[in-house]
């Protein structure tokens, strides 16, 4: 019988140390993450200044992004995306006529980067 209240006292004490040890809520660990990110100043606060600096960043890497996705994806370097050409990025390719807003059979890198910026936008709040 003592070594179970033993056992039961170990394993009670233990207890809030392992739930500290165990991964956190992905949702809350990426917010954190990106709060961190944002927080240039380490005050523990998020202003105007440091929210805007972090959605610049952001949105150039993506932009990078999307140039580099372009470029792999324009295999004859024609400067343009065909249909066969986007058929590599699946998404692209199940969108593409949405995405080709001129209506040329074509992509360009303007109608990619527009179609970033939509999606960034797109829940954004009425203004």
């Amino acid at each position: 019988m003592h070594m179970n209240k033993t056992a039961l006292l170990i394993a009670l004490c233990a207890a809030p140390l392992l739930a500290q040890a165990a991964p956190a809520d992905p949702k809350q660990a990426y917010i954190d993450s990106t709060f961190t990110a944002m927080d240039n100043n380490k005050d523990g606060h998020v202003d105007k200044g440091e929210f805007a600096t972090y959605q610049q960043a952001r949105f150039s890497k993506q932009a990078d992004s999307i140039d580099a996705a372009f470029a792999a994806m324009d295999k004859n370097k024609d400067g343009k995306i065909s249909k066969e050409e986007a058929a590599v990025v699946p998404e692209i390719a199940k969108y593409f006529t949405g995405l080709d807003t001129d209506g040329d059979g074509y992509l360009s890198l303007k109608e990619m980067q527009q179609a970033m910026v939509a999606a960034q936008t797109a829940d954004a709040p009425g203004k």
